[in-house]
């Protein structure tokens, strides 16, 4: 892995490079020699460049596992806990007949009947309707929130 100590040349170094004159300018070979020292500088700072950008995409799959990990422990909870309030609120009434032949409460209209017996019976299909419409309430909210999530 590259390393800042690596590099050798500071930004002051090459601004205040001086070169060497000879007879036709400058020193062709100590240009070329330079120029060798920024091209390793360069080099190494795309070494450094590219470790940490393979840290980073590493550190960010982490944190996208640890944040899946933590929605899905909160989806968990949240439905162990939906279940919990719909098992408790959902008190099942169910309506018991005062005669033994109970089918003679579901006969024809035209029948005659004690008001007694047929207001007990509709009550009873009102609680039944109200007890299942509780339930199929219930079972809506509780898919529509997982679905919201």
């Amino acid at each position: 892995m590259a390393d800042l100590n690596d590099i050798s040349l500071s930004t002051q170094d090459i601004l205040k490079k001086q070169f060497k004159t000879k007879v036709k300018g400058i020193d062709p070979d100590e240009v070329d020699a330079f120029l060798d020292q920024i091209i390793a500088d360069y080099d190494t700072f795309e070494q450094i460049i590219e470790d940490l950008y393979g840290q980073i995409g590493k550190l960010q799959g982490e944190l996208m596992t640890d944040q899946r990990k933590t929605q899905d422990l909160q989806q968990k909870n949240q439905d162990q806990s939906s279940r919990q309030r719909l098992n408790q609120s959902e008190d099942v009434r169910t309506y018991i007949p005062t005669s033994r032949n109970s089918s003679s409460n579901f006969a024809s209209a035209n029948s005659k009947q004690e008001p007694q017996t047929e207001r007990s019976t509709n009550m009873a299909i009102i609680q039944r309707i109200s007890t299942l419409e509780r339930k199929v309430y219930n079972l809506e909210q509780l898919v529509s929130g997982l679905q919201k999530q």
